[in-house]
This record gives structure tokens, C-alpha cells and sequence, in this order.
């Protein structure tokens, strides 16, 4: 999703995100810094405090990215595991409904494969929880299990997605909060400089 634009009015619209947008897992939105000289005012404090408390939130922020990130990444992983286990599921118990044989492959090592032949009628699958942990299920309560665990992934996928894409936004806002303070305070000691140069050279001419 792309970051938003600066509006005229000197708003931060994110595209994708309404301005009354709450992230429903409280990631708070950050405050566009229009005019740097009243921001600095209402929080009571000078550019450089500024600057630090930003870059501490941005720093937090890139934390959570970084979770988010690797959480995505999981369940990339995950639900194309369970999709084939819920797919293998279902052709087992079609077979067995069929009073087909069913024909596999089971290991012998890591790199040997040999084909075999179930002629009985299994009504029940092992599915592994995770922690070396393997529970036994009916085909029935394997599938119902398994479609669960797929309608929460992918719930848990579209809510991260949209997490990351509106704390990328919030990033961004946040660099551009920090150069503009940066960049105000330069302008603030370059017109001070020249000030303090003109009354200098005032005075000279004075005493001349």
C-alpha cells in the first residue's frame, strides 16, 4: 500500500487509511507536524527534545515492523502447509468413502521413497500440533480442524498485512515529522546568524 501525500491544508492523508482510521490492534497514528513553531510550543519543548522523543517512537516502530514482519513471514509458511494437509485429508476420506485403495509414498531415509498400497480402511489421521506433539482425529474432526486453523491464518495474514501497511505509513510520517523540525531549527539559527551579523555591522557603522 503507497504512503499518502501532503494535502494543501498541510494534512497527512494515507492512501488506504481514512483520517478517522483506528487500528483495531492500537497502533497509534502519528501526528503530522504542519507548523514545527506551534507544535514545539504545545509540547513544550525545543527541536532537539523533539527530534529525540521521534526517533524514540520511530525506533519503537521499526521494532514492531520488524515483528510484524517475521509474523507474516510464518504465516506465508503456514498456510500452504495446512492447505495440503487439509487437501490430503480429504482425498484420504474420499478413498475410504470410495472403498479405493489408496496408494502413497512413505520414507525410508531422508532421500528414499517406496510406494505402498492401503488396502485397509483408516478412520482416523494423525495431525501434528507443533512442539513434537501428534494428536489422533477421525478424518471428520481432522477436516473441521484444519479448516479452522486455515480460516484463522488467513484471518491473522489479512489483519497483519494491514497492520504493516498502515505502521509503514506512520513511519514515513514520522521521517518527515523529524526533517521538518530538523530543517526549521537550521532556518531558525540561520536567520538568528544573520540577525546577529546585521546588528553587528549596525553598530559599526555607528561608532564610525
Amino acid at each position: 500500500m503507497a504512503t499518502g501525500q501532503l494535502s494543501s491544508m498541510g494534512g497527512w492523508y494515507t492512501q488506504g487509511f481514512s483520517e478517522d482510521y483506528v487500528n483495531a490492534r492500537g497502533i497509534p497514528r502519528v501526528e503530522f507536524v504542519d507548523d514545527v513553531a506551534a507544535f514545539l510550543k504545545k509540547k513544550d519543548c525545543n527541536p532537539e527534545g523533539a527530534i529525540k522523543v521521534m526517533q524514540e517512537q520511530y525506533s519503537k516502530y521499526k521494532l514492531m515492523e520488524y515483528k510484524l514482519g517475521q509474523n507474516k513471514a510464518s504465516l506465508l509458511r503456514k498456510l500452504p502447509e495446512i492447505k495440503k494437509t487439509l487437501e490430503m485429508v480429504k482425498h484420504l476420506k474420499a478413498k475410504v468413502e470410495a472403498d479405493e485403495e489408496l496408494r502413497t509414498h512413505f520414507g525410508l531415509s531422508d532421500t528414499v521413497f517406496v510406494e505402498a498400497v492401503v488396502k485397509d480402511k483408516p478412520q482416523t489421521v494423525g495431525i501434528w500440533l507443533g512442539a513434537n506433539v501428534m494428536v489422533e482425529y477421525t478424518q471428520d474432526e481432522a477436516i473441521e480442524l484444519l479448516k479452522k486453523n486455515l480460516d484463522t491464518a488467513s484471518a491473522n495474514l489479512e489483519r497483519t498485512v494491514e497492520d504493516l501497511a498502515f505502521l509503514r505509513d506512520q513511519l514515513t510520517v514520522s521521517e518527515v515529522n523529524i526533517a521538518r523540525v530538523y530543517n526549521w531549527e537550521v532556518k531558525q539559527k540561520r536567520k538568528a546568524k544573520e540577525a546577529g551579523a546585521g546588528e553587528a555591522e549596525t553598530d559599526t557603522k555607528t561608532v564610525e
